[in-house]
């Protein structure tokens, strides 16, 4: 999360950068909370970081089968031909499952309990646009990866155990470059 200060050509001046971190596996939280605690300065890119504070945010606990999230970092859900899917997209459902069951296969060995049922109340749409080290040298620095998605509020209703590791995990494609963080915003009974 940033707090935009400045944009100056393709940089962004910050006073502050807060990262959040979220996982389902406590003991590399853990690693990586005392890996952090160790270092005070951090370089990426030519740029330096010093770390200010730690908070360990607490965790809600989902118990109902219905739950609203925001996201925290926007969700980019694209078809099998990686085109973005707008939340208004009679598919966008269908995605949502298709994802979410890949990313619950691929962290617990088994997929969705049950299909998930999405209903956007709010949306924004959003292009992101980055690079990365493969990207840049295959077309160049003035070429530029853009990404469709959508920042906002929606209810999701599913199995219990299903929602609380995807509110852990994310719910997105490339949630490995910071796409599909979601907060609960309410637990509904």
């Amino acid at each position: 999360m940033i707090g935009l200060d400045t944009l100056k050509g393709n940089e962004i001046e910050l006073d502050e950068l807060r990262v959040v971190i979220s996982s389902p596996d406590y003991e590399f939280l853990l690693h990586l909370y005392n890996g952090l605690q160790s270092k005070k300065r951090f370089e990426y890119k030519g740029y330096e970081f010093i770390r200010r504070k730690i908070v360990m945010g607490e965790e809600k606990k989902i118990t109902s089968s219905v739950v609203i999230f925001r996201t925290l970092s926007p969700l980019l859900i694209e078809d099998e031909k990686k085109i973005p899917i707008a939340p208004d997209d009679p598919n966008y459902e269908k995605h949502i499952n298709y994802l979410a069951d890949t990313i619950l296969y691929e962290y617990r060995g088994r997929g969705l309990y049950k299909p998930l049922t999405v209903r956007p109340i709010r949306f924004k749409k959003m292009v992101i646009k980055e690079s990365n080290h493969q990207f840049t040298e295959k077309y160049g620095e003035q070429q530029h990866l853009y990404f469709t998605a959508y920042h906002g509020l929606f209810h999701m209703s599913g199995e219990p155990a299903d929602l609380q590791l995807l509110y852990q995990l994310g719910l997105s494609k490339r949630r490995n470059q910071g796409f599909g963080m979601l907060e609960v915003e309410e637990v509904k009974e």
